[in-house]
């Protein structure tokens, strides 16, 4: 038997949200062993294995919704499935050779998804690594592994000769959703009630980068997650940051709701993190923030400068008061996690390190102003009067 090693939100290895729970365990190729897991399907948002390989180099993620159930058991994050159902059991193994040829490094089967782990991504040798596992957004009334504990991780001797004769059998695990109800840009809205937001989705003040290389080869990333880091966040205490943008659709898993099939995406958050190693220190998901009736997110966030009073939840605004954080530079990581295939408002198509344009997005690009705090009770506010000195101006 082996133990998982849970890992903080803000760890080193797994780019943290902290409405995630994360855990590992290392392994060592040894033709002669075989790793076998067996869990059951979290009550949770979202649920998902890594294969990282030397180096951390990640080879393959294998999402929930890729994992085939044992023989009489239900997976329930495949659009209408049972959420409840009581027989909810897998089995991965993990084998110590390369995929056999023409197949990738993850095979789903039932009672059998296999993680060859004897070579990189790129064909090279592989000699160690690590087994991430993340688990998002336990349902309500469960604990952080969404109510079914840890999976049980055992080594077996290794069949001799074992040769896949499922490859054939291998499924598309490409997203099935089919959306009922897709959103569009071009969606008529109703006429938002104050004016003050019309102007945020113009001339944004922060601009997106889809998060670099480096980090994508190194920090074990989810590879089912698009991942976009903001510039260097001004830390002044007499402005406000407010970012504004179309939240895309997500399932309501944490009211142990089960998927439907019309989301755009299993899950978004935005979360303050470091410059150097992208350690987590904050984060608010979309179960978590206020939307307002136009389907869109608000959020005013402070570095020292009061709270308008007109910035509340009953206004459909969310307030974060950053002041209390590290005293680092800071930046945002907006994360876009197993995006539906008709949802293309995202950074998908932005090479890694690159700008996002907000174009490519449209309306749920998180456009960001640095405003006076004034700004939330008059839309005449002249921006000539943003500082004098060392005075703030509300």
């Amino acid at each position: 038997m082996q133990n998982w090693i849970q890992q903080p939100n803000n760890s080193l290895l797994m780019l943290g949200d902290f409405n995630a729970s994360y855990y590992t365990f290392p392994y060592e190729v040894d033709p002669e062993l075989e790793i076998i897991i067996k869990g059951q399907f979290p009550y949770a948002r979202y649920m998902s294995f890594t294969l990282a390989g030397q180096l951390d180099n990640v080879i393959v993620t294998a999402s929930d919704k890729a994992l085939i159930p044992d023989p009489g058991s239900t997976n329930p994050f495949l659009p209408g499935a049972n959420w409840n159902a009581d027989n909810r059991n897998y089995t991965i193994k993990i084998r110590s050779t390369a995929p056999p040829q023409g197949s990738e490094h993850f095979v789903p089967e039932a009672g059998n998804n296999v993680f060859y782990a004897g070579t990189l991504k790129d064909g090279t040798q592989n000699s160690f690594g690590l087994i991430g596992l993340r688990i998002y957004v336990p349902s309500i009334g469960y604990d952080k592994t969404g109510g079914v504990g840890l999976p049980k991780i055992t080594y077996c001797t290794a069949k001799k000769d074992y040769k896949n004769t499922n490859i054939n059998r291998f499924i598309n695990t490409t997203d099935p959703y089919n959306p009922l109800n897709p959103t569009s840009v071009n969606d008529k809205e109703v006429i938002i009630k104050r004016c003050c937001c019309e102007t945020v989705g113009q001339d944004c003040d922060i601009a997106w980068n889809r998060i670099g290389i480096i980090a994508t080869r190194l920090l074990q990333p989810d590879l089912n997650t698009i991942y976009m880091i903001s510039e260097q966040i001004q830390r002044d205490s007499c402005e406000l940051l407010f970012i504004r943008w179309k939240a895309p659709k997500f399932p309501d898993t944490y009211h142990n709701t089960g998927l439907i099939g019309n989301e755009d995406m299993r899950y978004w958050s935005i979360s303050f993190v470091s410059r150097v190693g992208l350690l987590g220190l904050y984060t608010i998901s979309d179960f978590q923030a206020v939307i307002d009736k136009n389907g869109y997110v608000n959020l005013v966030i402070s570095f020292g400068a009061p709270r308008p009073s007109f910035v509340t939840a009953e206004n459909e605004f969310n307030w974060i008061d950053a002041s209390n954080l590290p005293l680092i530079p800071l930046y945002l990581m907006y994360r876009n996690n197993q995006v539906s295939q008709n949802f293309s408002y995202t950074a998908k198509n932005i090479p890694e390190g690159q700008i996002v344009p907000p174009e490519v997005m449209g309306k749920y690009y998180p456009c960001g102003k640095y405003v006076n705090p004034r700004y939330f009770n008059s839309c005449c506010y002249d921006d000539t009067d943003r500082h004098s000195k060392n005075k703030c101006h509300y």
